[in-house]
């Protein structure tokens, strides 16, 4: 072991130190020096990227002022910001009412198949009002094998079990239907919008405020009213209003 002295470390830290700010200059004027850096992000507004992206920003900043000094494009601007948001909020909304919708009919289907009668396998058979007798999946039940179920009661009728299986599919469309129209259609454009690099015209914000609401998904919400899923889904489905993003 080598014993130093207090004129070693002095001289030591003195050589580091001065390292350090060779390092941070060359960091600083962008010289390459093959070792990493240990002083600056490279983001830093002192480096020559950060110098870069600092400047492009300001000329993004800069051209959206510019734009936003005619009138009539910061009235398109601000409209189409406005209507965006609001269709990406009530586009939200109608995701989540017809998700809790799906999931209520799709517990109604388990319960119906919980609570009719079975063959002698264990598949779940319903009966028609005219006494003819299915699976699950529509068909028929042998005459011999349905004349020696025993009908719970209560048991759910083959009209209303296939109903309610109908009601599943239509809203797993409408769930379909609608992520398209939230993440594709909507998530485009704001993604258009928020671009502020390549900044939206007044044709481009024309254009968008033209696509009416025939960009939404027709939800049937009349329809699925109609079919009484749920209380609280009817009340959220009737006051749902379809998404007009460029009304």
């Amino acid at each position: 072991m080598v014993d130093m002295t207090p004129g070693d470390i002095a001289t030591g830290r003195m050589a580091k130190d001065h390292q350090d700010f060779v390092d941070l200059q060359n960091e600083i004027s962008g010289a390459d020096t093959g070792r990493m850096r240990k002083f600056l992000n490279p983001d830093d507004d002192r480096t020559p990227e950060g110098k870069r992206k600092k400047a492009e920003r300001e000329q993004i900043r800069r051209t959206l002022e510019d734009l936003m000094r005619d009138p009539e494009y910061a009235r398109l601007y601000v409209t189409l910001g406005d209507r965006l948001g609001i269709a990406e909020t009530e586009a939200d909304t109608g995701l989540a009412t017809i998700q809790q919708m799906l999931e209520a009919a799709q517990q109604d289907v388990i319960d119906m198949e919980a609570n009719t009668a079975h063959d002698p396998d264990g598949q779940a058979v319903f009966q028609y009002a005219d006494g003819r007798v299915v699976y699950a999946d529509g068909t028929d039940v042998d005459p011999d094998i349905a004349a020696g179920i025993i009908w719970p009661e209560g048991a759910p009728s083959a009209e209303d079990y296939l109903a309610a299986k109908d009601r599943v599919q239509s809203l797993q469309n409408s769930l379909r239907d609608w992520t398209t129209y939230r993440y594709d259609v909507l998530g485009d454009m704001r993604d258009r919008y928020d671009d502020k690099a390549n900044p939206m015209d007044k044709s481009d914000h024309r254009r968008d405020l033209a696509r009416k609401g025939d960009l939404a998904p027709h939800m049937p919400a009349t329809k699925l009213v109609s079919e009484s899923i749920k209380a609280d889904a009817r009340t959220a489905v009737a006051n749902l209003a379809m998404p007009t993003v460029l009304n």
